[in-house]
């Protein structure tokens, strides 16, 4: 899939029904839309119980019932702007996918406009991006009441039929409501913290994934350890464990093909493949991560002392330990030294060793707090340093036995029939 819609009726691409298609109940929803006169969608969203936050322009031709409409729904809050300079077209589906584009929450934009709208996965280094950018929309609108609705309307019907005072009609509004316009800010500056908008969507993702892996923990302790439990954890060994089912069994897309529930079937296939795993000579598992890796980045980031003890060198070192970090190589000309280079030069030193000592060592935060705020909060993020590679770095190094969780987590649990969301 493309991921890409234009509304082309030969190839039936319609941008409503590729968002539609990706919504999922019980999701959380970030618009920022510069028209809005299109409720069916939001209905359709509604009805699976999603979250929805909302910010859109009070500007023609913006519909004042369906500005009406998202204040009589509970699960709805909604922001606007006046400015004629507010125009973005952006809906992120909680920490699934964003849509980005040229179309806006209208009915003809979403099926009869020639537009351009693009999908975006996790992976991609803009989605971080994007949300952020949200962040900022959000903090800067002023939240839509029924009397901004009212004095809107009464601007709206008097040049509804005067298409060509459109921009009276825009500067009407500005004079009446007032010019809320989003500051065209450094994206790159700090911001407040914001990191609780989006805690609820990361949350769910992670405690599902938390919670099948439990499942999955509990028989693998039946059998034993393949490696002594002195020498690395349990967590990571099944870790390694879930590379050997992806690479030899789970190949490909086959993970998807699995009939849900967690079953008898389920368990005697689990046990079969744990014993295959125990016989097996896995390489990388006893060779690199028992004796060097995880020796490693236990040394360097074990404790509070052993990170504020760390050079800048050693902190990378350790980072490398986590693939999804080490796996960004591929961005970088240059290989690992560029790798190095540019963390370091994006990064205070005091701040990387705050961040990771409030990472893996804080006991005041659940966990789950800990993830989300060094995704999302300025004041713990990272540059160079996303969530796939917080939440698998905090399986290697935590006090909470809890397991790395990342794609190919999520892809195997799918596997053994659990409903995770996908991590990528």
């Amino acid at each position: 899939m493309l991921d890409l819609f234009t509304n082309t009726n030969s190839k039936k691409d319609f941008f409503s029904n590729g968002l539609i298609q990706e919504i999922q109940k019980d999701m959380d929803i970030y618009i920022a839309s510069a028209f809005f006169t299109e409720i069916e969608v939001i209905d359709e969203l509604v009805k699976k119980s999603c979250r929805i936050r909302i910010i859109v322009r009070l500007g023609f031709p913006t519909s004042p019932s369906a500005l009406r409409y998202l204040l009589r729904q509970k699960s709805i809050e909604a922001r606007f702007y006046t400015s004629h300079e507010f125009h973005p077209k952006l809906y992120i589906l909680g920490d699934k996918k964003i849509f980005v584009g040229s179309a806006n929450l209208t009915t003809a934009a979403l099926v009869k406009n020639q537009e351009i709208m693009i999908g975006l996965l996790p992976e991609d280094l803009r989605f971080e991006e994007l949300t952020y950018l949200f962040l900022d929309y959000w903090r800067e609108a002023k939240v839509l009441t029924l009397e901004d609705v009212e004095k809107y309307e009464k601007i709206y019907k008097k040049y509804k039929d005067q298409l060509g005072s459109v921009n009276d009609f825009d500067d009407d509004v500005q004079k009446t409501l007032g010019n809320y316009n989003f500051p065209n800010i450094e994206r790159y500056e700090e911001k407040q913290n914001h990191s609780e908008l989006f805690f609820d969507s990361f949350l769910k993702t992670y405690q599902e994934s938390v919670h099948a892996y439990k499942f999955i923990e509990e028989e693998y302790r039946k059998k034993g350890r393949k490696i002594n439990d002195e020498l690395i954890p349990l967590r990571l060994e099944i870790d390694s464990f879930f590379s050997f089912v992806r690479d030899c069994h789970a190949v490909h897309e086959t993970w998807k093909d699995q009939d849900l529930g967690w079953n008898d079937n389920k368990r005697m296939m689990l046990n079969n493949l744990i014993d295959e795993w125990m016989n097996t000579d896995w390489i990388h598992f006893e060779q690199t991560i028992v004796k060097k890796n995880y020796p490693l980045i236990n040394r360097i980031l074990g404790s509070v002392n052993t990170i504020n003890n760390a050079t800048a060198e050693e902190i990378v070192d350790a980072l490398c330990v986590a693939h999804s970090f080490h796996d960004r190589l591929r961005f970088f000309k240059g290989g690992l030294s560029t790798l190095k280079e540019v963390f370091l030069n994006e990064n205070e030193l005091n701040k990387v060793k705050n961040t990771l000592i409030y990472l893996l060592h804080d006991k005041k935060s659940s966990i789950g707090k800990r993830i989300a705020n060094c995704i999302y909060d300025p004041n713990y993020k990272l540059n160079e340093f996303g969530q796939s590679n917080v939440q698998e770095l905090i399986g290697w190094i935590n006090n909470e036995n809890m397991p790395v969780i990342n794609g190919r987590t999520t892809k195997v649990l799918r596997y053994f029939g659990f409903d995770v969301r996908q991590v990528n």
